[in-house]
């Protein structure tokens, strides 16, 4: 009930994304200032099932809000799906006396969630959209996305200058974002960018040699940019690129993002999104809100019941 002190616990689970840990500080604060007390599990999910846990206090976070990555650690914890683990993190919650477990992931983390849930009824679900990819359904904006992009974008500012010095190269540049293009689509829809190569419309291995082809003859100075969402994590940008040198000796050079695009300081965007998240998780669990995850949708935040997480969000080719 509102206004009544509870004991809360809170997790980071899956990949880690900037916005974290901005977030777990708006909840310590915020949730101590309102008479409740935060338990933290290192790890994840399976930082609960072995009973890795502290009371988080205001006085440590000062510095959380400007750090990427997750102060109290992340992981995966692929034994959730098996009932006897699920059985022990929901005994542990029950021996800690959490009331209301707030969840900082992404579907997968959800789904984790609510399979706990079921195995401990009295304990409230809140979920808070993290992860880079964007992809969480019914959300427009997952934490880490802006901090990702920026990273992204600096990254090819740099690029870009030295490749408009050098007329006539063709750079292929991988995000991060596994199946999910909202990353390598952003740079294209700036202009940063000829076209992407998405999962979500696949391209055959000739129509894209044909359009780097396309591009280059249609452009006289500079160099050409083409974007790859990271797929199945084998770089196919790799493999094309040694098909075009080899075929039309073209100087293409490859740049993989990789995981340095998951970490750095939050943008001043992320850390206001992280504030905005960690106030409605509160107030869910005042209120009585059971079960849901928090959605930004339409400029504001609303509530989902958290078993519409694991359904597929509808790409957007003309906004991110």
């Amino acid at each position: 009930m509102e206004g009544a002190g509870m004991k809360l616990g809170v997790i980071t689970s899956g990949g880690d994304a900037p916005g974290m840990n901005p977030c777990l500080a708006q909840i310590i604060r915020e949730g101590q200032k309102r008479g409740h007390e935060i338990i933290g599990f290192e790890g994840g999910f399976r930082g609960i099932a072995e009973n890795r846990c502290r009371k988080l206090s205001p006085e440590e976070v000062t510095l959380w809000y400007q750090r990427g990555g997750t102060c109290i650690k992340t992981g995966r914890f692929p034994e959730l799906e098996k009932e006897s683990a699920q059985k022990k993190v929901a005994e542990q919650l029950r021996a800690h006396r959490i009331e209301g477990l707030m969840v900082l992931g992404g579907d997968g983390s959800f789904k984790g969630a609510l399979a706990v849930h079921r195995m401990f009824p009295e304990l409230n679900i809140i979920g808070i959209p993290c992860t880079i990819d964007n992809n969480v359904y019914g959300s427009d904006y997952t934490l880490g996305f802006d901090t990702a992009l920026n990273t992204q974008t600096t990254y090819l500012d740099g690029l870009m200058d030295t490749g408009e010095s050098l007329d006539g190269r063709v750079f292929f540049i991988e995000t991060l974002g596994a199946y999910d293009g909202y990353l390598a689509q952003s740079t294209y829809l700036m202009g940063m960018a000829e076209f992407a190569v998405l999962d979500e419309m696949p391209m055959e291995e000739e129509e894209i040699i044909r359009k780097v082809l396309q591009a280059r003859e249609e452009k006289r100075s500079g160099s050409i940019y083409v974007m790859f969402s990271e797929s199945d994590g084998k770089h196919r940008c790799l493999r094309i690129a040694d098909v075009i040198r080899d075929r039309y000796n073209i100087n293409i050079k490859c740049s993989i993002l990789g995981f340095s695009q998951r970490g750095n300081a939050p943008t001043a965007r992320d850390r206001l999104m992280a504030s905005g998240f960690a106030d409605r998780a509160i107030r869910a669990m005042e209120t009585g809100v059971k079960n849901q995850y928090i959605v930004y949708r339409k400029g504001e935040f609303q509530y989902m019941d958290i078993s519409n997480a694991s359904k597929k969000k509808v790409f957007d080719w003309h906004h991110i």
